[in-house]
């Protein structure tokens, strides 16, 4: 969703988030699974050329959680992008302690989704956004849920339940450079639509 207006983010806000590295080292639910698919994950080529071609940097503003499965594919693949080059300066926040910033970049009928990116130019108004994972995703992830469904289908609800959280998370991994592939294309895809839009 691509956008240009005042953004909730002051730059004093926005420099109280952490590193990439500050919140890896504070991951406390799937940490495994998200440094999995971060060291796996190869940024595609055009969206490397797209931000490295950039004339002016970007900040990215992350809220995201570590318990949610959508945050295990996107955030590692999002965060591995913003690394890969030095025209994107990222912060992150953890969604659960930023709930009224994190739900002012969203519609009503989406209030408490997660994850959310915001990018923002160096004035810090908001050039897009990209919220929980890529629209052309949907459809692999609603085959995956099905698939679990079916693979878990007689166990007790909890087991059901405990069962299908470690399928999701594995089928992640196993998926995590394909998956990764789409999602950055997608920001990417929508970055750029944010910047046509952008006053120069």
């Amino acid at each position: 969703m691509a956008s240009t207006q005042e953004s909730q983010i002051t730059q004093q806000k926005f420099e109280q988030g952490m590193t990439t590295q500050q919140y890896i080292d504070q991951i406390k639910v799937n940490k495994d699974p998200f440094m999995a698919i971060y060291d796996t994950l190869q940024v595609p080529a055009d969206s490397a050329a797209l931000f490295n071609g950039l004339t002016q940097p970007l900040n990215l503003a992350v809220f995201t959680a570590d318990w949610c499965g959508d945050a295990v594919s996107t955030t590692p693949a999002i965060l591995r992008l913003a690394e890969s080059t030095d025209k994107i300066e990222v912060k992150i926040f953890n969604r659960d302690d930023e709930l009224a910033l994190t739900d002012s970049y969203l519609p009503e009928h989406r209030a408490g989704t997660v994850p959310v990116f915001v990018v923002l130019d160096s004035s810090m108004k908001e050039i897009a956004k990209f919220i929980e994972t890529a629209l052309s995703m949907v459809p692999t992830l609603d085959a995956m849920e099905e698939t679990i469904a079916q693979e878990t289908a007689g166990e007790s609800e909890a087991n059901a339940r405990s069962a299908g959280r470690g399928k999701r998370t594995a089928f992640r991994v196993a998926h995590a450079k394909e998956w990764g592939n789409i999602i950055l294309n997608e920001f990417s895809q929508v970055v750029d639509s944010g910047l046509a839009l952008a006053p120069e």
